[in-house]
């Protein structure tokens, strides 16, 4: 969305941004979130200049919650969206988190148990498993209008045509 934006994550715990094409960097690492976690996925938002969303998995320090974040001024300032009142499991670590192209506020989280929707941005979530077996989910795409996600075990998965999830509202 805006040209000289990029977005990193390093495998001990820190993220910085660049606005200017990697000339200057701005270390943008939420301050609750505990030192030491592998930044898993950064996702810029395909909707929102300065938005993005972080998958940190922290298990690996006996930390078996799930931390994803959402940022809406370049990291000045980040919302923790996985607390224990967001309707996410708190044993559930998190791998991946993708804001869907086609339906703002739409996102999907991997984690090493399956697979949660959010409707609302990450206010609340809920489990989507559908047919899919309780399995580490590492990677995830949204093509063209399916979500394409990889699995620990150089397995994947499809779920065909997102277009039902694109029209739900709060009635349905």
């Amino acid at each position: 969305l805006e040209r000289g934006v990029i977005w990193v994550g390093a495998n001990d715990g820190p993220f910085h941004v660049t606005r200017d094409n990697g000339k200057t960097w701005t270390n943008i690492t939420p301050k609750d979130l505990p030192e030491g976690g592998r930044v898993q996925w950064i996702e810029a938002s395909p909707h929102r200049r300065g938005s993005a969303y972080v998958a940190v998995l922290r298990y690996m320090f006996d930390d078996w919650r799930p931390h994803i974040y959402r940022t809406d001024d370049y990291g000045r300032t980040w919302t923790h969206l996985t607390g224990a009142d967001s309707g996410f499991p708190q044993d559930h670590p998190t791998r991946v988190v993708r804001e869907d192209p086609a339906r703002e506020g739409l996102l999907y989280a991997g984690t090493e148990y399956g697979l949660f929707i959010s409707f609302d941005n990450g206010a609340s979530w809920q489990p989507f498993q559908q047919n899919m077996p309780a399995t580490p989910i590492t990677d995830m795409k949204v093509f063209p209008n399916d979500l394409v996600m990889a699995t620990r075990g150089r397995g994947f998965w499809v779920l065909d045509n997102l277009t039902p999830l694109h029209q739900m509202d709060a009635q349905i």
